[in-house]
């Protein structure tokens, strides 16, 4: 039997996952609006079905699956900022990751998951890369670095006649090393055969030389001129010998302010530029490893969403719109909005990790069965996310409901891990799963009947709202439901028959 075939069965355990969402879509809309919960429910089946489709064999089905976890992230996001500042925000944090918990054990097993984590750093890789691009490009954009570190290296080079004549002597022997440089990597890069390729490398390796090459009495001139340069003299005697040149002086004088530099600089960036795509190409090839496909396609949710967040962000700011609501200031100016939201997403993936990770740290400690971790974990989850609710004011039947929903998660689902465990998730036991679903809902059934009951009739019997021990019900009603609790495990004992692996 493989590792697949021990996942939970599939009727139960998608039972156990529409229960979890009903459950956590009912206590959200019944403390908060439909946008949080719409928003935080899909966010968490987003990355649950992320999650499964990571399983996959085929890199176009893992790209989905990093496409989704990165979608469903940014969907927990805004539902986080959408309930931020509620009194409802904890419950509907705990109803997201119980969902998170529950379906992912449902569809894949959670402790079975080992693709999740290479797909986080994956994609957390591509995001952080997308921070620092993000970053340069904002501060370009904000302090033009560039523009402003060109025009004052020039504004230097050509401040008088005699600089400008050096300098460039220094530009062209530089540019000539650099041409040395880029020659084999033309050489990698053209194809092996071809007139163009011979006789293009043949020119370029011509007007190549490297500093060794430079005969020294052209170093002990550029030395001696570079030392003249800081004599005031020299310099006014080389501006005199220009002005005696009637017509040619005046040339010289045009292009040594500034063109014959700009030319000579665009070969540089050009040369430079070779360099640097040879480099990327190294850096991209050692970065994708040995399954460069296999790598994009973990690492697409992050590619897909700096691509978007740094051409929205553009956009963005073209148009005049602001992502913080008015101008940035302090390090949100310098790092710029794309990086703030990538650094977002990547904070975001982090804590959904986490959430998904936790059930599995709990089984090694021994805390949970690893093979009911999720289960176990999500139906806690959505017990206490119902208690908390009911101290927000939501009403008993919903609350004793909610109990035994979150009792009912538990049930079903450390029933079909443990039928996946002992007979296979593919076994014929669609009988048993439905006794055993019958029989689970109409004990909890009549355990919230009587709570709900006793709530109404006898509580007010005993408490009438005139009195001071109208203060007593809701302590009454959590007995009442911690009463349903134990006659469930009773009946459940009672009813006897469960599978091994439960």
């Amino acid at each position: 039997m493989t590792d697949a075939d021990t996942r939970p069965v599939e009727p139960t355990a998608a039972l156990a996952g529409t229960v979890a969402v009903a459950l956590a879509v009912a206590l959200g809309l019944a403390i908060d609006g439909p946008l949080p919960v719409a928003a935080g429910v899909t966010g968490a089946l987003l990355v649950a079905a992320g999650v499964w489709a990571l399983d996959g064999e085929t890199n176009a089905r893992v790209a989905v699956g990093s496409g989704g976890l990165v979608l469903g992230t940014l969907a927990l996001g805004a539902a986080t900022l959408l309930a931020a500042g509620s009194y409802a925000l904890p419950v509907h944090l705990l109803c997201w990751w119980a969902v998170l918990c529950v379906v992912v054990d449902a569809a894949t097993g959670i402790t079975a998951t080992e693709a999740l984590g290479t797909a986080l750093r994956e994609s957390g890789n591509a995001l952080l890369v997308g921070v620092v691009v993000a970053v340069l490009l904002n501060l370009n954009a904000e302090f033009n670095i560039l523009t402003a570190v060109a025009v004052m290296t020039l504004a230097v080079a050509v401040a008088d006649p005699f600089g400008a004549f050096v300098s460039l002597q220094l530009a062209v022997l530089g540019t000539s090393w650099l041409l040395s440089k880029v020659t084999p990597v033309l050489d990698d890069w053209l194809p092996a055969e071809g007139a163009a390729r011979n006789g293009t490398l043949r020119t370029l390796d011509e007007a190549s030389t490297v500093p060794r090459e430079v005969p020294k009495t052209v170093w002990a001139l550029v030395a001696a001129e570079c030392v003249l340069l800081f004599v005031p003299a020299v310099r006014a005697l080389f501006a005199t010998f220009l002005d005696g040149l009637p017509v040619l002086g005046q040339v010289l004088r045009v292009l040594l302010s500034g063109p014959l530099h700009v030319l000579v600089a665009a070969i540089a960036v050009a040369l430079c530029t070779v360099l640097l795509a040879d480099v990327a190409r190294y850096w991209v090839a050692d970065w994708l490893g040995e399954s460069p496909a296999e790598t994009l396609a973990l690492q697409a949710g992050g590619l897909f969403t700096t691509a978007v967040v740094l051409v929205g962000t553009a956009v963005a700011t073209a148009l005049g719109a602001s992502l913080f609501g008015a101008p940035a200031t302090g390090m949100s100016a310098v790092v710029g909005p794309a990086a703030v939201v990538l650094c977002s997403v990547v904070a975001a993936l982090l804590v959904v990790g986490l959430a998904l990770q936790s059930a599995n740290l709990l089984a090694a400690y021994g805390v949970l069965s690893s093979s009911t971790a999720g289960f176990s974990l999500g139906s806690a989850l959505l017990f206490g996310a119902t208690l908390w609710a009911a101290e927000l004011g939501v009403g008993t039947p919903l609350v004793v409901g909610g109990v035994a929903a979150s009792l009912l998660v538990w049930d079903l689902g450390t029933h079909a891990s443990g039928i996946g465990a002992t007979l296979g998730r593919a076994a014929e036991s669609t009988d048993s799963q439905f006794v055993h679903a019958t029989g689970s809902v109409l004990v909890l059934a009549v355990a919230v009947g009587v709570a709900v009951a006793a709530r109404y009739l006898l509580v007010p019997a005993l408490a009438p709202p005139a009195t001071q021990a109208a203060a007593w019900r809701s302590v009454v009603a959590l007995g009442l439901v911690l009463v349903a609790i134990l006659a469930f495990a009773a009946a459940s004992a009672l009813r006897g028959g469960r599978p091994s692996g439960e």
